[in-house]
């Protein structure tokens, strides 16, 4: 017989020592996969380029915003156009921040735009916004108002809680909108 190791079923009910050793090395374990899972989710990575002091790829937490992404990437550089970005922007996974240098017009980065044609309105800008049949730039900056007040919209249905956007407008924009997280 080898130690810690039954021949056949424990009638006793009582775990014997080997299996109890078993469970206290399985805690902290099964306690490091549940903080890892934790720091998963609230980990986001975003890509800062242009026109700051050292660009690159940044691992952030969930509810950080653009200013935050902007300093860890060493601020703006000498040519930023400062006032090419919304450094108050929630961050969200896979974001591409593109910083201006002054003069330039930011790339054509699509942020808000999915691939099948909808606009995202947790992140689109108001211009973005104003794109979409009905909407204009009041309703732009309500809509805009309404995520940055309320921490985004939890699903599309939810643009109905938008002063000015009941059923009626929403049944006529429910084809043109996503909501990510």
């Amino acid at each position: 017989m080898y130690r810690g190791v039954t021949t056949g079923p424990d009638v006793s009910g009582i775990p014997s020592s080997f299996e109890k050793e078993e469970e206290k090395r399985a805690l902290p374990g099964q306690l490091k996969n549940q903080e890892t899972e934790a720091r998963v989710e609230n980990r986001i990575i975003v890509d800062v380029k242009g026109a700051v002091r050292a660009p690159g790829i940044f691992e952030m937490k969930s509810g950080q915003r653009v200013n935050d992404a902007v300093q860890l990437a060493g601020g703006f550089s000498e040519d930023a156009d400062q006032n090419s970005i919304n450094l108050a922007q929630i961050l969200v996974d896979e974001m591409v921040i593109y910083v201006a240098a002054i003069g330039e017009t930011a790339p054509p980065v699509a942020l808000t735009e999915k691939e099948d044609g909808k606009i995202d309105i947790n992140h689109a800008e108001s211009s973005e916004l104003e794109t979409i049949p009905g909407i204009g730039p009041s309703k732009a900056g309500a809509i805009i108002s309404y995520r940055e007040e309320n921490g985004g919209f939890a699903s599309i249905e939810d643009l109905m809680n938008v002063p000015g956007i009941g059923q009626k407008t929403f049944e006529q924009l429910k084809e043109y909108i996503t909501a990510s997280k």
